[in-house]
């Protein structure tokens, strides 16, 4: 008899095993969790990030366009696309959105372009908005009330 007291006593039972894994179980889904909102997280970071690059960088080539090109580019509405690199590949006419991530547009911003003596603006206050994700996972447009936004004042001169 005290050899088989001994080895239960050594031994762990079917309920002990079970409890056990249970909870190796809850805390490997925990930490699942856990590293999945953290990659989240972060992937969000690295998306802002870009944008605000991207935004930064398309200023500076929209400020650096001819005066008539940046009048063409702003009258005619068109929209611009970045990949998610934060590499703008091309206006709406030259390449397709399908391969963008964010998408770029140009208003003017009215009421504070100069006029100079003969009538002409002397320098037109533009508004350039950058929003993403163009698209979710290759299905249709996100609704740009769903879209991340950032909008930027830039003032090119004549």
């Amino acid at each position: 008899m005290g050899d088989g007291f001994m080895k239960s006593a050594r031994s762990f039972s079917l309920v002990e095993v079970v409890v056990a894994i249970g909870v190796f179980v809850a805390g490997v889904v925990a930490a699942v969790a856990l590293l999945s909102q953290t990659t989240n997280s972060a992937s969000q970071r690295l998306a802002v990030a870009t944008a605000q690059r991207v935004a930064e960088s398309s200023a500076v080539l929209v400020q650096q366009l001819p005066w008539t090109d940046a009048l063409a580019r702003v009258d005619s509405g068109a929209e611009v696309f970045a990949n998610r690199e934060g590499n703008l590949i091309g206006w709406v006419d030259t390449v397709s959105e399908n391969e963008g991530y964010y998408i770029m547009t140009l208003t003017r911003d009215t009421g504070t372009s100069a006029v100079t003596s003969n009538g002409s603006e002397a320098y037109m206050a533009l508004q350039l908005e950058l929003r993403w994700p163009l698209r979710q996972d290759g299905a249709a447009r996100v609704a740009a009330e769903n879209q991340e936004v950032i909008r930027r004042r830039l003032v090119i001169n004549r």
